[in-house]
């Protein structure tokens, strides 16, 4: 039974004040965390009008990533007759299949790989940053925040320089897609299926000429098990994954510390709070605002009964706010100690290239402490996604 929300009686009609939240109704000036602190204390476990159920709690949230009764799939009516490339990536797979891709994809973040591409971050990051001279007003998504983390991926993913546009384009797309609903991203053709065609033949062409770039040395055998079609999907995906909320994150890290001079002035007395700089705007803005799960059975969550397939959504966003788990929560704070923030997800299905956006967004501050003196806000656009939190735009006035 679909038991009803406590919150639920009480908007019976015309549109939600929650409405903000759901896939394709957010707007970018919403205050999205005005409706998380509120959803948090009215109705935790809400189950919203439109069907979905939706978790603000840390613990909830925390809970239900673990939860091997909450399926990381979507069910059957849903992937019926769907070829997407999107039903492919390792976010939505499950047993044998989702142990290979994620032993293949993961070997280059662990052990001797991370030194490797730690170097090749330092570099990418020295030729933007080094020579270009950026002071004064500088609109700094377009100029780095975003150009850093896309040359990197690439990078690794041995794309060519040329290619680099078309991979924007197609994340964008893709990030926009993620965000209408499972129906549109497993329906029809979409941007995700237009990266995978290309990044299939990439890796052709790397399997023929027999030399793999850094993040594909395990993808060989993937290819033997998994066959060259959901191998390629993959590799797409993690050029998706694998910049863009690396790029939502340095944003987001710069727009707090430009607001907050003292805390920038403690990261120069101090570098080594740079790490602490990281995880507190991973707390704070998680570029990750959503994860999804189904049950695969009745369960009882947070004293809501939920029926099996229903659509949960974990708003991992409203869970590193949540004030039971982090005092002051809505301050960026880098004396911050405490639990651990969920933006990287928990369980079996953690993110896999955690290391990777963690070193970039230390090197990128790095490299800002030592060619700024100070940072100063001028301008920002929030994206229109409630799914991934991140800047359109962020202008900031910075002093050599």
């Amino acid at each position: 039974m679909h038991t009803e929300s406590p919150s639920n009686a009480l908007f019976k009609s015309g549109r939600h004040p929650w409405q903000g939240i759901r896939a394709g109704a957010f707007a970018g000036a919403a205050d999205t965390y005005a409706i998380h602190d509120e959803m948090r204390r009215r109705a935790p476990v809400w189950q919203a009008p439109w069907g979905d159920v939706y978790l603000t709690g840390y613990d909830l949230v925390s809970g239900s990533l673990a939860n091997r009764k909450l399926s990381h799939v979507p069910p059957a009516d849903v992937m019926a007759d769907s070829d997407s490339a999107i039903r492919d990536w390792l976010i939505y797979q499950e047993g044998s299949a989702h142990a290979a891709l994620r032993q293949a994809l993961q070997q280059p973040f662990v052990g001797k790989g991370m030194p490797a591409l730690r170097l090749i971050v330092a570099e990418t990051i020295e030729d933007l940053m080094g020579d270009s001279g950026l002071s004064g007003t500088t609109e700094v998504v377009a100029a780095f925040t975003r150009a850093v983390p896309e040359r990197v991926i690439c990078r690794l993913l041995g794309v060519p320089d040329q290619d680099m546009p078309m991979v924007r384009a197609w994340s964008g797309s893709i990030r926009a897609l993620l965000d209408t609903g499972f129906d549109d991203a497993f329906g029809g053709a979409n941007s995700a299926d237009e990266m995978s065609c290309y990044f299939v033949e990439h890796l052709r062409h790397l399997l023929a000429a027999g030399r793999m770039p850094p993040l594909l040395t395990g993808l060989a055998g993937l290819v033997d098990a998994l066959g060259l079609t959901a191998a390629g999907r993959n590799i797409a995906f993690l050029a998706f994954a694998g910049h863009e909320t690396t790029v939502h994150l340095i944003g987001n890290m710069l727009f707090h510390l430009a607001h907050q001079p003292a805390q920038w002035a403690a990261l120069r007395a101090d570098r080594r709070l740079a790490a602490s700089a990281v995880a507190e705007t991973l707390r704070l803005e998680s570029p990750v605002q959503k994860i999804c799960r189904w049950p695969l059975e009745p369960v009882i969550i947070g004293g809501q009964e939920i029926e099996k397939n229903r659509l949960m959504v974990l708003l991992v966003g409203a869970a590193n706010r949540d004030p039971a788990q982090f005092a002051d929560a809505s301050r960026f704070d880098l004396g911050r100690a405490g639990r651990q923030n969920l933006a990287f997800g928990r369980g079996a299905h953690v993110c896999i290239g955690r290391a990777l956006a963690e070193m970039e967004g230390v090197a990128v501050l790095e490299a800002a402490l030592t060619h700024w003196r100070t940072i100063e806000p001028v301008a920002a656009r929030w994206m229109d996604n409630s799914s991934i939190r991140g800047l359109d735009a962020l202008a900031l006035r910075l002093t050599a």
